[in-house]
């Protein structure tokens, strides 16, 4: 009995060891930027670039046990329109390899090179091409929670649209 009860006691210790509370750093990057990591992984928004001709560009990486997740936002701040594409590295499907031509962020610098990036139309017709999720949208309302980190950019890169 008194091993069983032993046994019991054991448990419950390990088992509340696994419901430790999780600590999350953040830390604020310079331009628009940040990073938040915990047990679990990392989401990193890169600092925001100045795409040219009115445009801002944000990278968001985000890994954890099952891979990574990236994302690049293009954003016209005068009228708000914005084209992101989106790719996935999962662990569970290493052996297929990455998409078309290398990781988004090397597809993207490749076209900023080319002078190819701040065009929401041809980020489309680049990004289907190459395998990328493209999905088309509109900045959120300004100054509101979801549109904060382009709201920074902009204000940033071109206050006068803000």
């Amino acid at each position: 009995m008194k091993s069983v009860m032993f046994s019991a006691v054991i448990s419950m210790v390990l088992s509340g060891a696994a419901f430790a509370e999780t600590k999350q750093v953040v830390r604020q990057l310079k331009n628009c930027g940040s990073e938040a990591t915990n047990q679990f992984g990392k989401h990193f928004e890169k600092p925001a670039v100045n795409e040219g001709n009115g445009y801002v560009g944000l990278s968001v990486e985000q890994t954890d046990a099952t891979g990574t997740k990236e994302r690049y936002t293009l954003v016209n701040c005068a009228t708000r329109k914005m084209v992101q594409l989106q790719a996935e590295y999962l662990l569970k499907n290493s052996s297929k390899g990455l998409p078309a031509h290398g990781d988004l962020f090397a597809f993207t610098d490749a076209l900023r090179k080319q002078k190819k990036l701040a065009n929401l139309d041809l980020l489309v017709i680049n990004g289907k091409k190459y395998g990328y999720v493209v999905v088309k949208g509109q900045l959120a309302k300004a100054y509101t929670e979801k549109a904060r980190r382009g709201d920074c950019a902009c204000g940033l890169y071109y206050p006068e649209t803000m």
